[in-house]
């Protein structure tokens, strides 16, 4: 496992991150084995994204067994951030701490706000929570810009941002511009349900020969190297190039066995196979100019 700086936190985080959601098939003792597995893979930042009593039984006593300073632990809350109020921050908090037996958090992590910054009442308990030291940090998911209020704001230590082998320039350069900010940012949705459709039905169709020979991008641009370079799976290809962007702090992963998260985790030290990076580069650019085509017409 490889390591990065979430920010200015001071604390070095597994380039990996592996996301807790609840799921009806695991028991606590299955979050627990999964959690260790993580753990002995070189995991060490964990997102709870679920609230199941099997979820927090077994991660509270997964976490148990490490000195907490060697865990980054995150909570995500999924509701729009501007229907938090003071009351429910605290309740949301109290409630992760209690049920996963931690003194503190190293990260909340809630959506953008659609105004220019969080609720005065939540701003009020974040900042309480922090002063005495159920918090460490606070972090914005978002597809777009943050709201000039919300980037000058001291509580906001890191954004979570999609992060993939289509993503273009607006969003390598809102990437690239928290880390000047010194904001840690968590890459997400490496792995876009578009590009998992392709290992079920080639959603990228080659083109007629007729267009082969009018188009000049049309053999560019195939992401068909997801599904036929050996020894990778399109999941790992796309884990892997993201993994080649600096400015990500930490990715966040999605498994539920063992065998997955072990998988992911060992993507980590794989090299890309020669050319698949110049393949990644081709077919955006050439799917970005298809369409701008399509827009002209």
């Amino acid at each position: 496992m490889r390591y990065r700086p979430f920010g200015n936190s001071g604390m070095a985080v597994s380039a990996i991150t592996l996301r807790l959601a609840d799921s009806p098939r695991l028991r606590a003792a299955d979050w627990r084995s999964l959690i260790f597995a993580a753990l002995e893979s070189g995991v060490n930042s964990f997102q709870v994204d679920g609230e199941s009593p099997a979820l927090m039984q077994g991660a509270a006593e997964a976490f148990a067994a490490l000195e907490r300073n060697l865990l980054f632990v995150t909570l995500r809350v999924r509701d729009e951030s501007d229907r938090l109020t003071a009351e429910s921050v605290g309740t949301l908090v109290t409630k992760a701490l209690n049920g996963l037996a931690l003194d503190y958090l190293d990260l909340i992590l809630i959506n953008a706000p659609a105004g220019e910054d969080l609720a005065e009442g939540a701003t009020r308990t974040l900042r309480a929570l922090r002063s005495d030291g159920a918090l460490r940090g606070l972090g914005v998911a978002s597809r777009d810009d943050l709201p000039a209020g919300l980037q000058a704001s001291d509580l906001l230590t890191a954004l979570s941002s999609p992060f993939n082998l289509s993503s273009g320039w607006a969003e390598r350069n809102r990437i690239r511009g928290a880390v000047t900010r010194n904001l840690a940012v968590i890459g997400e949705d490496y792995w876009p349900q578009a590009l998992r459709d392709l290992e079920v039905k080639p959603v990228f169709q080659k083109p007629s020969l007729w267009r082969r020979r009018t188009d000049p991008l049309a053999d560019v641009g195939s992401y068909e190297f997801l599904t036929g370079t050996h020894g990778w799976t399109g999941e790992e290809i796309a884990l892997g190039y993201a993994l080649t962007e600096p400015s990500l702090a930490t990715i966040g992963v999605t498994a539920e066995s063992r065998a997955e998260i072990e998988r992911l985790a060992a993507v980590v030290e794989r090299d890309l196979p020669n050319g698949v990076c110049a393949q990644i580069e081709m077919a955006r650019f050439s799917a970005q100019e298809r369409e701008k085509a399509e827009r002209k017409k």
